[in-house]
């Protein structure tokens, strides 16, 4: 379930065939299969491969696959079907049908529990509204112990953090076993790596031990992970332990986490945005002190959620986009707890109708949970169209209202962050 790419790094997939064959939904690009936005409507499905491996029978373990649309109109998946073993379940099964317009993402837990010690297969195929489907390879393997070769084994297989809120952070751990009858020695801890990136920042190991480590026969070592939020919302992916085991060289503990803002009691200054229509995308933009529209410096919005301003480090002064709705009616929110002195500018910018009608767009400030303004509701009609709000004065929440004019502009360069 795992494609070297470059020599460099491993990623979870399908090598492509001789001449560039791939399954059916998929397309070579790079020596991997990648969805092919074309296929099943635009529904992409990553990794392709989820891969569990089990030393026991009753062990369990949770993987993500991330349905993302990657084609030009909204759809919708309508069901979520297994074939193969049973032993393969939804964990905490969304409701049906999920919608999404394109670029939207939504994850899906697939959880697995071994009934006893032989290898398991299976699909997870997932149907859209039009007709079509896209699978996902469902593999377990199980894990040899007590034998005269190196053995390592990594328990739990996953570690769920919960809910943790801004400014406070949460340790969890996991066990390095050496399960043979001969020393094993562990190389290292890395941070997984899918074709959506690399394994948050935001997760870190808390004191690790010196690598190379080697393990004595019914040796331990625990690991901790620290969980550490920032902007609020779902987090995950996997760490990667590396060692000399044969049978398993690679091992993962899966992570994940929900990250919250603090309540708004605690924030200084929240900005809401909402409209009043299905599918469409509108975004809200805040600008820093000195700040410019789409630079990556002055502009908080859905591809620069988190820019540092005021204190370098400090995130309480940050402004953190928490709720970026793409698909219709909003709201939006921007948080910053305590803002550093300056002038903040709101901007609502209509970016597109994905097929429903132009909204009506209002906007809220409040500060410390209190409503302090209410403007709106304008009316945006073109793609592009921007309705330049308020300007916000700090300290003393000085709002000077820039009145109800939409001017349509071009959007500048986007900063690559989602």
């Amino acid at each position: 379930g795992r494609v070297c790419v470059g020599g460099e790094r491993c990623v979870e997939g399908t090598r492509c065939g001789e001449g560039g064959d791939c399954p059916v939904g998929r397309r070579c690009v790079g020596e991997i299969c990648l969805a092919d936005p074309r296929a099943a409507g635009g529904l992409a499905a990553e990794p392709d491969v989820l891969a569990f491996t089990f030393a026991q029978v009753g062990d369990e373990a949770a993987r993500a696959v991330v349905l993302q649309n990657v084609g030009d109109a909204v759809l919708e998946v309508v069901e979520l079907e297994f074939l193969g073993s049973a032993t393969f379940a939804i964990s905490e099964a969304p409701p049906l049908p999920i919608r999404l317009v394109p670029a939207q993402q939504r994850e899906v837990i697939v959880r697995y529990r071994a009934d006893d010690l032989q290898p398991d297969q299976g699909v997870l195929r997932v149907h859209t509204g039009t007709g079509g489907s896209v699978d996902v390879r469902l593999l377990s393997d199980a894990k040899e112990t007590g034998q005269a070769a190196p053995c390592l084994r990594v328990q739990p297989a996953a570690l769920a953090f919960g809910a943790v809120a801004r400014g406070s952070d949460r340790v969890l751990p996991f066990e390095m076993v050496s399960c043979g009858t001969v020393p094993v020695t562990v190389q290292g801890i890395q941070r997984g790596v899918t074709f959506f990136g690399p394994l948050s920042a935001n997760f870190d190991l808390v004191a690790p031990p010196a690598f190379p480590l080697r393990l004595d026969p019914g040796a331990r070592q625990a690991i901790d992970v620290r969980y550490t939020p920032q902007r609020a919302g779902l987090e995950g992916g996997f760490w990667e332990v590396a060692s000399d085991d044969r049978q398993s060289p690679l091992q993962r503990v899966d992570v994940n986490a929900i990250a919250t803002p603090p309540p708004l009691e605690d924030v200084a200054l929240h900005i809401r945005v909402s409209w009043d229509t299905d599918l469409t995308d509108v975004d809200t933009h805040v600008l820093g002190p000195g700040g410019q529209a789409w630079t990556c410096a002055g502009d908080c919005y859905f591809s620069n959620p988190n820019p540092d301003w005021g204190q370098q480090g400090r995130f309480e002064d940050d402004p953190f986009l928490d709720l970026d709705d793409v698909d219709g009616f909003g709201p939006e929110n921007v948080n910053i707890a305590a803002p550093a002195n300056g002038t903040y500018r709101v901007i609502a910018q209509y970016w597109d109708s994905h097929g429903g009608n132009d909204p009506n767009v209002t906007v809220e400030i409040l500060s410390f949970n209190n409503v302090v303004a209410r403007y709106g509701p304008v009316r945006l009609r073109a793609s592009d169209d921007e309705w330049d709000v308020v300007d916000i004065d700090w300290p003393g929440l000085v709002l000077r209202p820039l009145g109800n004019q939409v001017v349509n502009r071009p959007r500048g360069p986007l900063c690559g962050g989602f």
